[in-house]
């Protein structure tokens, strides 16, 4: 009877450990499970870049301008630019940009008569369009230190960088404009032939002045756009079907994109 009470409580032990065990490995199985689904969200969270999560989002559209308004942009932006070059030129001679090579002075002065010529033009154009040039006006000492959080002028390797980028965004902000003044209709057509000629001219210039940081100061760059970071505005761009990420093709900005960038410049 001993014997029997013994081998029976040693059997319900042995039962209860393995009823307990497979039970045990079953919670076990299913709380490592959900950590590893929970440690896997976390990771990629991690990995995936705030510009991808950025990109997911909605854009908002881009607000629509008449060719009148479209001009009174640019020439905003031409006087800007012919402003800029303005105080570059001042310093090639004796001054803080004076130790450019003669090549690149030859093209920055260039490139300065081209930006002096589309104010003028652009200006005949608006008072076509029943507006007045002179009411576009930008402040008498542009904060050009904004573009690159210093002075811009104080050596040639900034100078051409801060250029750079001014030329960049030049080039963007044409293109931005082409379906504004396509949805015009014949009332866009005479500015749209224009906006063209001069957007090539800025593309020249953009590649132009990075030809030069390369050729001359040995900068990581190429005449064209390669990455996306090389730019002030949004290159890439949600459901668009052109990949502006490849370096066949180049992106445009919209006029909300071009003003944050030079609204610091044009606060003075």
């Amino acid at each position: 009877m001993q014997s029997h009470s013994q081998g029976f409580s040693v059997t319900s032990v042995l039962e209860r450990i393995s009823r307990f065990s497979t039970r045990g490995l079953a919670l076990v199985t299913s709380f490592a499970f959900l950590m590893l689904f929970i440690v896997t969200f976390f990771l990629m969270t991690l990995f995936i870049s705030p510009s991808a999560q950025a990109q997911s989002q909605p854009e908002t559209p881009p607000a629509v301008l008449t060719p009148r308004q479209v001009v009174e942009y640019a020439l905003t932006l031409e006087k800007l630019e012919a402003e800029f070059y303005r105080r570059g030129i001042e310093q090639l001679s004796n001054g803080t940009l004076s130790t450019l090579p003669e090549p690149a002075k030859a093209a920055i002065r260039s490139y300065g008569e081209d930006e002096g010529l589309h104010v003028p033009d652009l200006s005949a154009v608006l008072k076509l369009l029943g507006g007045n040039p002179d009411a576009i006006t930008i402040t008498a000492r542009p904060n050009f230190n904004a573009i690159l959080d210093r002075d811009p002028f104080a050596n040639p390797e900034d100078f051409l960088l801060a250029l750079q980028r001014v030329e960049d965004t030049g080039v963007a902000a044409y293109k931005g404009q082409v379906q504004n003044l396509q949805a015009a209709g014949d009332a866009g057509k005479a500015v749209l032939a224009g906006a063209l000629e001069i957007h090539t001219i800025e593309a020249r210039h953009a590649a132009g002045v990075r030809n030069i940081r390369q050729r001359f100061y040995g900068a990581n760059i190429r005449p064209w756009i390669r990455k996306a970071r090389e730019v002030d505005y949004k290159e890439i761009r949600k459901n668009s079907p052109i990949p502006f990420a490849d370096e066949a093709f180049d992106g445009y900005a919209t006029r909300d994109e071009v003003l944050a960038i030079v609204g610091p410049i044009l606060a003075g």
